[in-house]
Order: C-alpha cells, then sequence, then structure tokens
C-alpha cells in the first residue's frame, strides 16, 4: 500500500521562524490562500486521509478538500517543550551558543528538547502508525507536520539523523512511502507536487 504524507501550509510561526511544536497554532492568510489553491497529487483522491489533531493540519487537510479526515495523535509535532514559541536565535540566547548539543542534537533519536520530546519517541509513535496503517492495507493520506515528515523519511532510509539534514527532502511537497504488510516504509516517490486546483 501507499501513503501520501504532507505537511501542513504555512503559519505565522513559519514565517517568523518559530517552533510550534505542541503548540495549536491555525494556518495564516497566506496558508490558507496556499492550501485552498491545490490538490493532492493524482492516484489519491480517494484514499483515506489521516490528519495530526493540530490545528494547523486540520485546516490544511479542509482547505485541500480532504473529507472528514481521521485525526491520529500520532501524527502530531514533536513536542519542543520549554522552546515552542522561540526562534532558534531566542534559544541560544537563553540556553547558551551549545543549547542543541546540551539536549543531544549529535546523537540523533536522543535530541530531547527541555522538558520535550525526544526525537526517538516520535519515531516510535510515527512507526506505529505506520503498522497500523498497513494492516488495514489501504492507500492513505496524511497530513502532518515537519517533525513527522522527517521521522518518516529517516524510518524509510535508515538516515540516523546524528548527520546533515538531508537537503532532498523537500517539506512543500508530498512524500510518498511504500508500506510493508509489517508497517516497514520506504521512499515510492520523493517531492511530489501538489496540484493547482
Amino acid at each position: 500500500m501507499k501513503l501520501a504524507l504532507l505537511r501542513h501550509g504555512p503559519t505565522e510561526w513559519n514565517a517568523q521562524g518559530r517552533v510550534q511544536g505542541s503548540v495549536d497554532t491555525p494556518l495564516s492568510a497566506e496558508g490558507f490562500a496556499k492550501m485552498s489553491a491545490l490538490l493532492l497529487p493524482e492516484g489519491f483522491d480517494t484514499a483515506r486521509v489521516y490528519c495530526s489533531p493540530k490545528l494547523r493540519a486540520v485546516q490544511t487537510a479542509a482547505y485541500l478538500g480532504l473529507p472528514d479526515p481521521v485525526i491520529d495523535v500520532r501524527l502530531a509535532e514533536q513536542n519542543w517543550g520549554d522552546w515552542e514559541g522561540l526562534t532558534r536565535d531566542e534559544m541560544r540566547a537563553r540556553d547558551g551558543e551549545d543549547a542543541f548539543e546540551k539536549a543531544g542534537s549529535l546523537r540523533g533519536l536522543e535530541f530531547r528538547p527541555p522538558g520535550g520530546e525526544s526525537t526517538g519517541e516520535v519515531h516510535a509513535r510515527v512507526a506505529s502508525f505506520f503498522a497500523d496503517l498497513a494492516k488495514r492495507g489501504e492507500d492513505a493520506v496524511a497530513v502532518a507536520h515537519a517533525g513527522v515528515m522527517r521521522a518518516a523519511y529517516a524510518l524509510s532510509t535508515g538516515w540516523d539523523l546524528s548527520g546533515p539534514y538531508p537537503s532532498e527532502l523537500d517539506l512543500k511537497a508530498v512524500l510518498v512511502l511504500a508500506l510493508a504488510s509489517n508497517g516497514i516504509p520506504s521512499i515510492a516517490q520523493l517531492n511530489v507536487p501538489l496540484r493547482a486546483r
């Protein structure tokens, strides 16, 4: 089966470079306009739709014309704890220039923002979602977040997150995964553009 995974549309905090994480921010005016002008890639028009519970993802699904999404908390963005609402510069100003290293940024899945969720925990819940989805055996669409897309890419390729961010992964496009019967993902198509309405 195949899963088309995409990130929510733009928000004000995206434009400001602020970490949203578990904060329930809405789409910006730009986000509403952008998402309402787009459609899913061909072949997924009748697929079951799953969605993060965060407002920005739910609104994205609605403006893309995706009816009755199944809300799944495993598709929520990584909780960034004390760093939510801050820019990277503000995080460093508050917690030191080595704030990310102290939080485990060089240790891949062990990275945990202060008071937040580890990257490994995000990967575990995304892998659980994939396993349950594979049991259904039906093509699907999921509207989620950057952290979920990174987790999906890592689970599909073996990237351990301790190296540079993969330049080939475009968070503005759709990541199409093939899920084996046990939920193990592989990349079927990378960076599939949304269609103009």
